[in-house]
């Protein structure tokens, strides 16, 4: 059996399921073309030439440290998404579309080690942004994480 509360209505299922749609297309969208811009904003020639003066340790440094902020900028984008599925207000869905897009934006920029400082900015940025977001939203995502919970375990 499943908890009536946890069931939208007949009526707004599809205007909820269309909105889930348009938000997810919306985030996915920002992180591919945030992701587009760091890679074209950066040439390879001045990536190669950053790499060639830098200290291959630091290179290798970096770049881990580079692999370690995409983990947690794809764990990010996950949680924007699964919130982005249920119905936010326009400031909450722009904060939660924007902090990933800047958090996946940042390790490819990283990774060209051309401007490396500028990356950083992108993933802090991002990541104040998105917990900025979820602390404005905590009442709501609070009780549909606990909602999916429960679903969870009952199936």
């Amino acid at each position: 059996m499943t908890d009536a509360s946890a069931l939208p209505t007949s009526a707004a299922a599809p205007r909820r399921v269309h909105a889930s749609a348009t938000r997810r297309a919306i985030a996915l969208l920002a992180v591919v073309s945030a992701i587009a811009v760091a890679l074209l904003a950066s040439s390879p020639e001045a990536s190669a030439s950053a790499v060639a003066l830098s200290d291959p340790e630091l290179v290798m440094l970096l770049r881990f440290m580079a692999g370690v902020k995409a983990l947690l900028a794809l764990f990010a984008l996950g949680v924007a998404v699964w919130r982005l599925g249920y119905p936010t207000s326009p400031a909450l869905t722009l904060a939660y579309v924007t902090a990933p897009a800047l958090m996946c934006a940042a390790p490819v920029v990283i990774w060209q080690m051309a401007h490396v400082a500028v990356g950083a900015a992108l993933f802090h940025a991002g990541f104040v942004l998105l917990l900025l977001a979820l602390y404005a939203d905590r009442g709501d995502a609070t009780e549909l994480a606990k909602s999916a919970m429960l679903r969870l375990r009952r199936a």
